[in-house]
């Protein structure tokens, strides 16, 4: 992604001013980053103050004019305007900016030098702000951190702020988040309004609802989002919610100051909370067009545009905040999406390569406890008669992506049950790339996710969906949710046989013979029972989700097939399995849905989305 932007400086009431060109640019910005002359001493406090604010200002100018000028490309105009900002995916393309020249390098040392002069004798939050910021966009990270650690000014507050951008730039995600849950905790009641409000992560209805919250539910809130929102639970620390806090360092920062692209305003402000902090410049100009007559016209404005680039692996990995209500009932993997759906945008360092999970989970019921069985691959797994190449997107959909070879192992697998309220995550791991993972839990509400990560090659899958079960109410019949087999699993008398060929997945070619399996709770001895099996096309509404229908399914064209259950000879539970041939539906999303009819009692029903290929 990039943010082209035409610069303009500010004129005075009557003028008109273009942008200076290089060369001057360049010989004013040079003389000013000389090293602090002894004149120096004799200036005021405020005069100190304002000779740094004028050596930031002409090390960015010096900066921008060392941006080698490209033509502009010929375009199709903005994917999206934020102000005054015009924002277009590039794609691959986002890497294609020039390395910063030695010059420019030099000259941030000594503007370097000439803050911490300044800060040596008068300590002021803003210098301190720009002398981290520009220590560790330099690589001083050592010096950066212990001069946010020293502090010396009355804000300590802010030091803590910008102790954990250095922190979470160096990638040291643990301390980082100490340090900003220090600065929120120290920080005035207005600023963390400020720095907890979402006002540009989600919609502005929802961000001004949460705004309307009395502060123990905005906390709250505020919690379980970003703990929702962590890219990857099998990685220590919650890397999405430090970089969200460092880009608003990064914005104050900016603030009252020059960067390389334009005045800082609430667009520009906007831009980097959403999308992230920049990984490089480049520069372009507009060709001047012909006067009337074919003449070619003079003009005194500057058509040369600043581009910022952003890292070309963002995605969007914020929790859907239309769930927030009741997170138990997000639906599977709608919430990881590419960079033209996503609102906002990150890559975590540690996989660049971050993927959807080809998965499959469901819930049994085990005495009080709920059984939760996972199956993944990290690559869709599919009938040896398909041809398709490609990966699954994060919305579950094929969109032509290239397929690459999964890992071999070891890795790191997991899965993870988080309770909505707060409490300590339930989790199993293994070190299989592709395998079944169990779990049991109490009943409850619950967003369960299942990972993969290859640490050595730096890639990353997962799935994660909503998960609720209430206990068990005696005199009732309850289903668990349909699961189904892998192709060639024997036919499964038990749910421990059937566990280890739970299919990866839920594809299933045309024509494809394939077992479910599900049980009952709570049938009588010798109960009998009425089972109806059948396809409808496309996927549950949002709010019936998975295993949670609570009316009858009745298709405008069912394909379906009856049969009778004699019941089970023991109570309370059954297993039950049944080979199906899949009718030769058109490829697509469709829902396989089960009914249990059972004479005097309300009818049963529990559903699995499926997509056939």
């Amino acid at each position: 992604m990039r943010f082209p932007h035409r610069r303009a400086r500010r004129a005075t009431p009557g003028s008109r001013r273009s942008i200076l060109l290089p060369a001057l640019v360049a010989t004013v910005a040079l003389g000013a980053l000389a090293p602090p002359a002894a004149g120096y001493q004799d200036q005021s406090p405020k005069e100190l103050v304002e000779s740094a604010r004028k050596v930031q200002k002409e090390f960015e100018m010096f900066r921008q004019s060392r941006i080698p000028v490209e033509q502009e490309r010929q375009g199709g105009g903005c994917d999206e305007r934020i102000g005054r900002i015009c924002i277009w995916f590039g794609g691959a393309e986002e890497s294609d900016f020039p390395a910063e020249r030695s010059e420019v390098k030099a000259a941030r040392v000594e503007m370097i030098s000439h803050l911490l002069y300044v800060h040596e004798r008068v300590k002021d939050p803003w210098v301190l702000g720009q002398l981290v910021h520009y220590m560790t966009e330099d690589g001083g990270i050592g010096s950066a951190e212990r001069m946010a650690r020293e502090c010396g000014i009355d804000e300590e507050w802010w030091c803590h702020m910008l102790r954990g951008y250095v922190l979470h730039v160096y990638g040291n995600v643990i301390s980082a988040r100490e340090a900003f849950d220090e600065g929120l905790r120290t920080m005035p009641p207005e600023e963390l309004d400020r720095w907890t409000a979402v006002r540009y992560v989600i919609p502005r209805n929802e961000a001004e609802a949460y705004q309307k919250l009395d502060p123990d539910a905005r906390a709250a809130w505020w919690s379980t989002y970003w703990r929702l929102s962590d890219p990857l639970f099998l990685v220590e620390g919650n890397d999405r919610l430090t970089d969200h806090l460092a880009r608003w360092v990064q914005a104050r920062n900016f603030e009252d100051a020059e960067t390389p692209q334009m005045f800082w305003e609430e667009d520009a402000e906007e831009t980097l909370i959403r999308y992230g902090r920049i990984q490089g410049w480049s520069r372009t100009h507009a060709p001047q067009r012909s006067g009337a007559g074919g003449a070619r016209g003079f003009t005194l404005q500057d058509t040369r545009r600043v581009v910022g680039h952003h890292d070309p692996m963002s995605r969007g990995y914020l929790f859907p905040e239309r769930f927030m209500e009741s997170p138990a009932d997000v639906p599977p993997e709608s919430w990881i999406t590419a960079p033209r759906e996503a609102r906002t945008w990150y890559a975590p360092p540690y996989a660049p390569d971050f993927r959807g999970l080809e998965s499959q989970v469901g819930r049994f019921r085990r005495g009080e406890d709920m059984l939760v069985v996972g199956a993944y691959a990290p690559e869709p797994v599919r009938a040896p008669s398909t041809k398709v190449a490609a990966t699954p997107s994060f919305d579950g959909t094929d969109r032509g992506s290239p397929a690459r070879p999964a890992p071999t192992g070891p890795v790191q697998a997991a899965l993870f049950l988080v309770p909505v309220d707060g409490a300590d995550w339930v989790v199993t791991g293994g070190e299989d790339a592709r395998g079944v993972l169990t779990l049991r839990a109490p009943p409850g509400e619950y967003v369960s996710s299942l990972e993969v990560y290859d640490a050595d090659g730096e890639r990353a899958w997962r799935a994660r969906q909503g998960i609720k079960q209430t206990p068990m109410i005696p005199g009732l019949v309850a289903l668990s949710d349909l699961v189904l087999l892998a192709p060639g699993a024997p036919f499964p008398t038990s749910l421990d046989e059937a566990v280890p060929h739970v299919r990866p997945g839920v594809r299933i070619a045309q024509g494809e013979r394939f077992t479910v399996v599900w049980e009952v709770y709570g049938l009588r001895v010798e109960e009998p029972a009425r089972v109806t099996i059948g396809f409808t096309q496309g996927r549950p509404d949002f709010l019936t989700r998975v295993g949670d229908f609570l009316g009858i399914v009745e298709p405008d064209d069912p394909v379906e097939v009856t049969f009778d259950d004699p019941g089970p000879d023991g109570i309370q539970s059954a297993f039950r399995a049944v080979e199906l041939e899949l009718p030769e539906l058109e490829p697509g999303n469709y829902t396989l849905h089960l009914r249990l009819d059972l004479p005097g009692r309300e009818p049963s029903i529990t559903s699995r989305p499926i997509i056939v290929e």
